[in-house]
């Protein structure tokens, strides 16, 4: 169980309910790696949904199918969630998780935020809604990434 404090500080829960907070706040667990740790890879079957409480996770895409090599996207910090796949259906990872330092983070288990999205669907719309946002932000980010490739100097 995390306290419903930490959960209000994320951005990403904008106008929750107490009920909605408790929830979310009864099934996060507070978890920790390494520098170097991989918390989880591009094609896994999502199990949990991130919120980033302290540190840096880097999200990389594989190059190439059957290619051991990654190519960095972008590098997460603190108040960022990940993972989103946990949440939006076919549940498998887009891309990977690395850790680039030392990180804390809150888990939320897919099966569990599964549960309380059952017996609340207005609040499993809030919580696609902002996850749609977080897409929508990191795919700006993306195509500015390529389109610097192009333009030349």
């Amino acid at each position: 169980m995390v306290p419903p404090e930490i959960l209000q500080r994320f951005s990403f829960f904008p106008g929750l309910s107490t009920d909605e907070l408790n929830g979310l706040s009864f099934i996060g667990r507070e978890i920790s790696f390494q520098r170097g740790d991989c918390i989880f890879q591009e094609g896994d079957t999502a199990h949990s949904l991130y919120l980033l409480l302290e540190g840096w996770v880097d999200v990389l895409i594989d190059a190439e199918a059957g290619d051991d090599r990654r190519g960095l996207m972008m590098t997460l910090t603190a108040g960022d969630i990940f993972g989103w796949s946990a949440v939006v259906e076919p549940h498998v990872y887009t891309a990977s998780a690395m850790c680039a330092s030392p990180v804390k983070a809150i888990s939320l288990s897919q099966v569990e935020l599964q549960a309380l999205f059952e017996i609340d669907r207005e609040f499993y719309c809030t919580i696609v809604t902002q996850i749609c946002h977080v897409i929508a932000s990191r795919l700006r980010a993306t195509r500015l990434q390529m389109a610097s490739l192009f333009v030349a100097n």
